[in-house]
């Protein structure tokens, strides 16, 4: 399956200078399109992390093509919040970015918790890696694994960024930023 990691960039001061209704404000009109670009790819919006979201795709329902499902809920979503932007600029608000990390491969999906709270999700280095992506992208930056990105190379176009150290990983690893989906993909 594949897991995505979404983020918005600078949340904490901005939330800092506006009052508590125009925070939930943002955060409701972000999570709206957090769920809408989700759903539309037939992923599941796993849970939402203050001002981020980590969304699943090929399970519990099996898609083959999970991984450019995320992919292209990943540009969605940064077209989304790029039109968020420039709304907020119009009406004289401060813009809002996201950071976006994809990794595909193998996870335990299930419940989990106790008798008093379940929730359904997944475990497993795929979900950390997608975690750890995210917090490596820049603002507008879509950044997938080396496995993502041999699941949909026929389908994107990327820049290859190389190896680099992410945090709790021993090895170093393969990234390449999304730069759009393939002419007819």
């Amino acid at each position: 399956m594949t897991v995505l990691f979404c983020d918005m960039r600078g949340f904490t001061p901005l939330a800092e200078r506006l009052g508590p209704e125009e925070v939930v404000a943002l955060l409701n009109e972000f999570y709206t399109l957090m769920i809408d670009t989700t759903f539309k790819e037939e992923g599941i919006l796993d849970k939402f992390l203050g001002d981020g979201v980590m969304a699943i795709f090929g399970a519990p329902i099996l898609h083959e093509d999970h991984s450019i499902r995320a992919v292209r809920t990943a540009l969605a979503m940064q077209a989304g919040v790029t039109e968020l932007a420039r709304r907020r600029i119009a009406q004289g608000k401060d813009p809002v970015a996201v950071g976006i990390g994809v990794s595909a491969g193998e996870v335990v999906a299930g419940t989990v918790g106790t008798e008093d709270r379940m929730e359904y999700t997944v475990i497993g280095d795929s979900v950390n890696l997608a975690a750890r992506l995210e917090s490596n992208a820049k603002p507008g930056q879509i950044l997938i694994s080396q496995r993502t990105y041999k699941n949909v190379e026929a389908l994107v176009q990327v820049r290859a960024l190389g190896a680099i150290k992410v945090k709790g990983k021993e090895e170093h690893v393969e990234v390449y930023e999304v730069q759009g989906l393939a002419p007819g993909a």
